[in-house]
């Protein structure tokens, strides 16, 4: 029996037309679902001018738990009131493995060199256990709520998550129109970023949520089709003037993964097509700046040394790997790269003014420093059974009598997870990607969890 049918069945409960069941159930639902577009409207949109001091996004961290915790509650009166049965056993394999993540993260925290740090986060990301905690919280919570949402709902949800990007998008063109002292451009070279407080933040949250436009390109209404192309045009532009490398890299691999994907199960390429122009586009960059050195793509070159490069990257993680051999097995805790990675870093980074150096710029070796091996194995355990499971479900013929919405946004989702993965490996972990980043992955174990439970 699927959900509407359930809401729609008669109650014992009903008392002279007025059936209690039913009427929670659609109050619930809609505010779960509500309290969740809140959190990702929140992740593009909760306001953080430039602030070159230590709270940085800790009014984003503190929302995120605030709201994390209304949702759980929630959710558990829904769970108590209608579902009130528990069993480990028929849990997504990818919630128990999930479990395993959360041992290691509290074996990290429990071998940290400050406790403290480590529990309530460091300065500038506030990432410590509190807020790892409250992601998984979040992950469940997703996956619950996707689990009760109807088709129709499904569909509104994610026109508001693409409504965020646009509305994202348009706020950090606000100092072209405009001068204001809330987004200060020339602390980033003039490259926008929004109400995110970097231009690296507002690009991976923009990439993520652009292949999602493919939803509505099927649509019989030119129309629909014109606004949406010319929508999408307008959301690489604005991931332009961001500046970042490392989003249109992501962008590339995401979508070229599942062109894959989808040129095994339905022939079609128009995915593929527009994957390989957009690697063309960037392999074409790289290879002008090497050969010419050019001001204009300076953030592609690959030999100068100054701390916008791809080789200061390079430099953190190699300082990064030698951390991780100090303690290898747990790691030195969450939030605690500041503490010691300056000794491993050449002199040009030790000096530098330009920015706070508490992460190697790559989330699997972060993962590697703070949690040491037991954290990293469960956490990439965790994302590859996530992914495999999910591309498995995908092939199966099973999934042919979804609907054709349905199907893409299950495609869309497995996208938009690689795309925040591929950015995190030539960046690091924030808060608003990683609202994106566990919404989808919630979604696509809901989808399939759904479909088992109708089965």
């Amino acid at each position: 029996m699927d959900l509407d049918s359930k809401i729609d069945s008669p109650s014992i409960l009903t008392y002279h037309g007025f059936d209690p069941v039913k009427t929670s159930m659609r109050f619930l639902i809609p505010l779960q679902a509500i309290l969740l577009g809140i959190l990702v409207w929140a992740a593009g949109l909760f306001f953080i001018p430039y602030f070159p001091v230590e709270p940085y996004e800790y009014p984003k961290a503190l929302f995120f738990i605030i709201v994390v915790g209304l949702l759980t509650i929630v959710n558990f009166v829904h769970f108590f009131s209608f579902d009130g049965q528990f069993s480990f056993r028929k849990l997504p394999l990818e919630i128990k493995v999930l479990f395993c993540v959360v041992v290691a993260e509290c074996l990290a925290f429990l071998f940290s060199t400050n406790h403290l740090h480590s529990l309530l986060g460091a300065p500038y990301r506030f990432q410590g256990l509190i807020a790892q905690a409250a992601i998984v919280i979040y992950f469940l919570n997703v996956v619950y709520i996707f689990r009760l949402l109807p088709p129709a709902s499904r569909k509104l949800f994610f026109q508001w998550v693409i409504g965020a990007a646009f509305a994202s998008a348009l706020l950090s063109l606000s100092p072209f129109i405009f001068e204001n002292s809330f987004f200060y451009l020339a602390a980033f070279k003039n490259r926008v970023y929004g109400a995110l407080g970097n231009p690296n933040y507002l690009a991976v949250y923009l990439a993520a949520i652009v292949p999602f436009l493919g939803l509505f390109l099927v649509s019989k209404s030119r129309m629909t089709r014109f606004v949406i192309f010319t929508g999408g045009l307008f959301l690489l532009f604005v991931l332009f003037l961001t500046g970042s490398r490392s989003s249109w890299v992501s962008l590339f691999f995401g979508l070229f993964i599942i062109s894959i994907l989808a040129a095994w199960k339905k022939r079609t390429f128009q995915i593929l097509i527009i994957a390989l122009s957009i690697f063309s586009l960037i392999a074409g960059i790289f290879l002008f700046q090497r050969s010419y050195e050019t001001q204009l793509f300076h953030r592609f070159s690959l030999t100068q040394d100054n701390v916008g490069s791809v080789m200061t990257r390079l430099h953190l993680q190699k300082a990064g790997f030698r951390l991780f051999l100090e303690r290898p097995i747990f790691g030195t805790g969450q939030e605690m790269i500041t503490d010691h990675i300056e000794p491993y870093l050449p002199e040009y980074l030790q000096t530098n003014r330009v920015f706070y150096i508490d992460r190697t710029h790559n989330e699997f070796l972060d993962v590697l420093v703070t949690q040491g091996l037991v954290g990293f194995f469960t956490y990439m355990i965790f994302w590859i059974t996530l992914f495999w499971i999910a591309t498995k479900h995908y092939l199966r013929s099973e999934v042919l009598h979804q609907s054709s919405f349905d199907a893409s946004l299950f495609l869309f989702s497995i996208s938009a997870i690689l795309i925040i993965h591929t950015y995190y490996f030539m960046n690091f972990s924030v808060i608003s990607a990683n609202i994106l980043l566990y919404l989808f992955a919630g979604y696509v174990v809901a989808a399939r969890y759904q479909k088992r439970l109708l089965s």
